[in-house]
């Protein structure tokens, strides 16, 4: 039985930037996003037909506990009082999304002290039967499985254009085997993320540690050990950095277990009803029950 985990976030943040914020419901409020996540989510649903479907949820965006091992972690998107930068418009209908996506019986998972990657990785690891990742967020590559088909839809521009990621992407991609993302993400940095990464070493170099020694741990025993495959400068400036490497990979390996619940079935056929009306949502009623009817 095939399972959709949609980390929903980079969903409606590419809604709300890719849609103008001319459309508005009945009532004037602005609903880009809105219409945004609902054509992104009709359009992978109709695609890819699960069985099962989720949306997650950060609950805590930056969670304390990964802020304590980096400090560093996500400042750059901290508006103030540690409160994520997200403009007033699209806060505003991050509700109504949720609020939408309830009335039609969908799945909307989030944990207290973790972010949606969480929940969409505890889910990957325990459901069967084919997963689909949807998400813009590339740490999510380290999720991608081929023997237990488990694969990412990669968020592009748009609220519909993607990559449909599997390991012969992420090797034609970076180099690297997908399982190895976020040891290679640690190592080259991702300011988005606020992972400094380690001196000299960027995209290339990382891959080729990797596929020498296999991941970081191995990588740090083979700089000490001055393993003549790693370059005397390079095996210096990663047991320069051996503490931030052994913190950010707790920070970005997705290996926390989690209780969730069993994803439902019980998806509604959508009806007329005051939340979708208000909300101008009606347009999508038909398009919605056609996707259940497959």
């Amino acid at each position: 039985m095939s399972t959709m985990l949609v980390d929903i976030a980079t969903v409606y943040y590419r809604a709300y930037f890719s849609l103008p914020d001319s459309l508005k419901s009945p009532d004037g409020r602005q609903i880009n996003a809105v219409r945004g996540t609902f054509d992104a989510l009709l359009h992978f649903l109709d695609t890819y037909q699960p069985e099962r479907f989720v949306t997650a949820w950060d609950l805590d965006w930056r969670p304390e506990w990964r802020v304590e091992l980096l400090d560093s972690y996500k400042t750059a998107r901290v508006a103030g009082e540690d409160e994520e930068q997200m403009p007033d418009t699209l806060s505003e209908q991050v509700d109504l999304v949720r609020a939408a996506l309830i009335e039609l019986g969908v799945d909307c998972i989030g944990v207290d002290g973790f972010e949606a990657d969480d929940v969409v990785a505890q889910y990957a690891r325990t459901q069967s039967g084919g997963i689909y990742v949807v998400s813009g967020d590339r740490d999510l590559f380290q999720l991608i499985d081929d023997e237990r088909d488990v694969s990412v839809l990669y968020l592009g521009t748009g609220v519909t254009k993607h990559t449909h990621a599997r390991g012969a992407y992420i090797r034609e991609r970076f180099g690297i085997e997908a399982g190895q993302y976020g040891h290679f993400s640690v190592m080259r940095g991702d300011a988005s993320d606020g992972l400094p990464g380690v001196k000299g070493v960027g995209e290339k170099t990382a891959a080729s540690l990797l596929n020498a020694f296999g991941d970081i741990p191995g990588i740090l025993k083979a700089a000490k050990a001055a393993d003549p495959g790693i370059k005397p400068r390079i095996a210096a400036s990663l047991i320069d950095h051996e503490d931030y490497l052994e913190r950010a990979l707790q920070v970005v390996i997705l290996d926390r277990e989690i209780e969730v619940p069993q994803p439902s079935t019980t998806w509604r056929k959508a009806a007329d009803s005051k939340t979708l009306r208000d909300l101008g949502m009606t347009r999508y009623i038909d398009g919605w029950n056609n996707v259940l009817d497959y």
